[in-house]
């Protein structure tokens, strides 16, 4: 993580990842191809369907049919929890603040832009029961693309991300 953050429980679920300062819109958090191992989408959906952990709980969609994954399970970037509404953005594997976030906030990803398309890795979403199932790989680069543009396009002539 490249901003201070602590897991702690989550009333989303489980346990999740809070800001410990206010994280600036725009401000690039994290990367998840940092220190993950890359594999197909092919290769994720059998880990999925044989539940070979850790592959399944640190599995992302990447970029096109690649997918990165992470033989630490308990990282801090692995403590995302969904929101539907996010507040922040993955776009091949980038995490970027979509809104200002405050001290001890929850920091939300959408699932359907990391997991895949089929009905293999789906998941529910932990509010409300509605599956999770993800985008394939064009669409989900077409909407965080356009969301990035549209992010980036909102902010400061100043910004440093």
């Amino acid at each position: 993580m490249l901003v201070p953050v602590e897991v702690r429980p989550s009333k989303i679920f489980g346990r999740g990842l809070f800001a410990l300062q206010p994280i600036r819109r725009g401000t690039v958090l994290c990367s998840f191809s940092m220190d993950a191992k890359l594999i197909t989408e092919d290769e994720f959906l059998k880990a999925v369907a044989e539940d070979r952990q850790p592959i399944v709980r640190t599995g992302t969609r990447y970029i096109g049919r690649y997918f990165t994954y992470t033989d630490t399970p308990d990282a801090q970037l692995n403590f995302f929890n969904h929101a539907f509404e996010p507040n922040c953005l993955v776009c091949c594997g980038v995490v970027i603040a979509r809104q200002e976030i405050a001290v001890d906030e929850e920091l939300t990803i959408d699932y359907r832009t990391l997991v895949d398309a089929t009905d293999v890795g789906v998941y529910n979403d932990a509010g409300t029961g509605t599956p999770i199932k993800g985008f394939g790989a064009k669409e989900t680069l077409l909407r965080t693309a356009k969301q990035l543009v549209t992010l980036a396009e909102s902010l400061d002539e100043d910004w440093q991300g």
